[in-house]
């Protein structure tokens, strides 16, 4: 595995790099061979700090960077047919080496691609919040083009991404759906409901994640904005990148806690009783999996990863109307006997979603 951050805790190389980087670690692959130039990773993030450097220049600076140290990496290897997987927005130069030695690439793909950047922008525009949204570069969807030429298969982790590739342009036959992998705790924690939810026992709900449009924050604020007088709270855990309403400032219902270290997300999972995920646009949306593992059930949008079975573990949003998610949390707030029933079957399938089961898929790419 070539990387750009990878240090074991309470190393000095740990030490160097930001939180978010840390917890990449993981104690089964200490030993493993995985080359991460650690060290110039943590002088370029603090190098970016110190001269102000930020937004899409500082996203296809590293891009770049850790392209040209991974291929670079790979010269390295003699003698043998290897495949490469490669996640998208670095792969150019790794694929363009791969390719050099006749072996196969494998793109990673995060997200849907140039169909949700054209969305997010739209969203932005109708909330008149253009000036908050930067555009993204068209040289970095040129070299984004460059990366799908060169990939012999491309892995997208749900229907959605699949299909706003092909509108994109995309081949359909280079194209794989392959969900993440996620393996929690063996048992979700027990919950205790109350007979009925009140002002002091309200129906909890969570959103955590990136605090944008995308991730449909804006539909969660409307469908609180209706249901004056409904017995809920609302925790927001993550980064806030939109800008707030007043009502929903005032709102005491509401309650922001700001960007959380990986590590510390469970206690909020388990802490709550219903997790929003009504997002305009997800390649997955891991979160979904962390909340199930967490006994947590989910009501998403269908704009992301299957993951959700129906009246089993969450509801699925037919559409993003507030109104539709207000009427579906006003039932909920009514009934801690329906919500107690999703909870109980909000445990993730290890074999749907666990590490085996996903490595088969990757292994079975090229027949």
């Amino acid at each position: 595995m070539i990387t750009d951050a990878w240090a074991a805790p309470n190393s000095l190389g740990s030490a160097l790099l930001p939180l978010r980087m840390r917890e990449r670690w993981h104690p089964e692959l200490d030993g493993a061979p995985i080359h991460a130039p650690s060290f110039t990773s943590a002088v370029r993030s603090m190098k970016d700090r110190l001269t102000g450097r930020s937004g899409w220049d500082q996203v296809m600076a590293r891009n770049a960077w850790f392209g040209r140290t991974a291929a670079c990496k790979l010269r390295a290897f003699h003698g043998g047919t290897y495949t490469v997987f490669s996640y998208s927005y670095a792969a150019g130069d790794v694929f363009a080496e791969a390719k050099r030695r006749g072996w196969r690439t494998v793109l990673g793909q995060i997200d849907p691609g140039p169909f949700e950047a054209r969305l997010v922008a739209d969203l932005y525009k109708r909330a008149g919040q253009d000036h908050a949204h930067e555009p993204i570069p068209e040289e970095y969807w040129s070299l984004w083009r460059r990366e799908i030429e060169l990939a012999d298969r491309i892995v997208v982790n749900s229907a959605w991404s699949r299909e706003a590739l092909i509108a994109g342009g995309v081949a359909w036959e280079k194209i794989a759906i392959i969900p993440l992998a996620h393996e929690g705790k063996s048992e979700a924690p027990r919950r205790h409901l109350p007979a009925a939810f009140t002002p002091e026992r309200p129906l909890r709900l969570l959103f955590l994640g990136q605090v944008t449009l995308r991730k449909g924050i804006g539909v969660i604020f409307e469908a609180l904005r209706l249901l004056p007088g409904v017995p809920l709270s609302l925790a927001i855990v993550g980064p806030l990148q939109v800008e707030l309403p007043e009502a929903i400032t005032n709102d005491p219902r509401i309650t922001f806690h700001g960007p959380v270290a990986r590590s510390e997300a469970l206690a909020f999972y388990e802490s709550a009783d219903i997790f929003l995920f009504p997002t305009h646009s997800d390649g997955f949306g891991l979160t979904q999996l962390e909340a199930l593992a967490a006994g947590l059930p989910v009501i998403a949008s269908t704009f992301c990863g299957d993951v959700v079975r129906e009246g089993v573990d969450g509801h699925t949003l037919a559409s993003l109307e507030p109104r539709e998610l207000a009427a579906l949390l006003r039932e909920l707030a009514a009934d801690p006997v329906r919500v107690l029933r999703l909870q109980s079957g909000a445990a993730v399938e290890a074999q749907r979603f666990g590490l085996d089961a996903i490595g088969r898929q990757l292994e079975d790419l090229f027949p």
